[in-house]
Order: structure tokens, then C-alpha cells, then sequence
């Protein structure tokens, strides 16, 4: 049982990571996994703490998402409008991507989509073509290192959830 359990883990780690890429908070799946998993053995292994744990990073990690998000775009010389942009931007280029092909479509999809969303944004606000491009790859950046950093947490939380199955 417990190399089945360790199968759909393993499972829903990864579309929890994936998933992350196109705005859906993979750590925040794999907090409610722990949850099911904690309540259908008793909290044995993992507890209400645990739990509240993996909550209070996945909130840390949506906040870091939009400070990181914010930071490179300021970096880079972008508006804060421009992060929004991004965000829209990406989740519509990940929707698009995802009709063409499943999972490198979202991906490409959002890169392309956060990219022309901060891109527009800035030559709207009267930007050149070199100083637009600069600040779409600034937010882009901080875009991609957020969401890299959510799905590495994503993971970690699986691996901790495997490790707590065989205790």
C-alpha cells in the first residue's frame, strides 16, 4: 500500500509543480495532499503543525511570487502596471499555448505571453522599443525565478510527504 500511496504522490508532486507554471499554486495542492493524507491516517506521521507549516510557506511563496515579480520589473525599468500585464499576459499565452500543445504549450505559452504583456504595457505607457524590451525581460525574469522557486517547493513538500508514508 504504501508504494501506491508513494505512486500518487509522486503523481500529484508533479502536476503540482507543473501546474505552478501556469498561476495555479502547486505548493498549496500539495499542502491539501498532506491534509488528506494526515487525516486518513490519524495524523500519525503528518500532523496539524505539518500542515499549517506547508500552508504558511505556500503563502510566504505566493507573496515572494509577486514581491520577486515587482522587484525584477523595477529592476529592469517597468511600471508596476507592467507586472500585472505580465501576469494576465501569461495565464492567456498559457491558455493559448495549451490548445497547441499540452504541456510546452502552457509553457512557452506564459513565457511568451508575461514577455508581450509587460511589452505592451510599457510601450502604452509611451516607452521606447529598447526601453520596453528591457523592462518585459525584467519582469519576465522575475516572473520565471518565482515560479521556479514555487515549484521547487512544490516538490520538496512531495518529497517530505514520501518520506513521512514510510516513518
Amino acid at each position: 500500500m504504501d508504494i501506491f500511496i508513494t505512486i500518487v504522490i509522486i503523481l500529484l508532486m508533479v502536476i503540482a509543480a507543473l501546474v505552478t507554471w501556469v498561476g495555479i499554486p502547486g505548493t498549496f495542492i500539495m499542502s491539501a495532499v498532506a491534509l488528506i493524507y494526515g487525516w486518513a491516517t490519524g495524523f500519525e506521521a503528518v500532523t496539524g503543525s505539518h500542515i499549517l507549516t506547508m500552508v504558511a510557506i505556500s503563502l510566504i511563496l505566493e507573496g515572494l511570487e509577486f514581491f520577486l515579480g515587482g522587484l525584477a520589473a523595477r529592476l529592469y525599468g517597468a511600471s508596476p502596471r507592467s507586472a500585472v500585464f505580465a501576469i494576465l499576459g501569461g495565464i492567456v499565452g498559457a491558455l493559448i499555448g495549451v490548445s497547441f500543445l499540452i504541456l510546452i504549450g502552457a509553457f512557452v505559452g506564459l513565457l511568451v505571453g508575461s514577455y508581450l504583456g509587460a511589452y505592451v504595457s510599457e510601450k502604452l505607457a509611451g516607452k521606447s522599443d529598447a526601453e520596453a524590451a528591457r523592462a518585459a525581460l525584467g519582469t519576465l525574469v522575475g516572473n520565471v525565478t518565482s515560479k521556479a522557486i514555487k515549484s521547487a517547493a512544490a516538490v520538496i513538500f512531495g518529497i517530505w510527504l514520501i518520506k513521512a508514508v514510510f516513518q
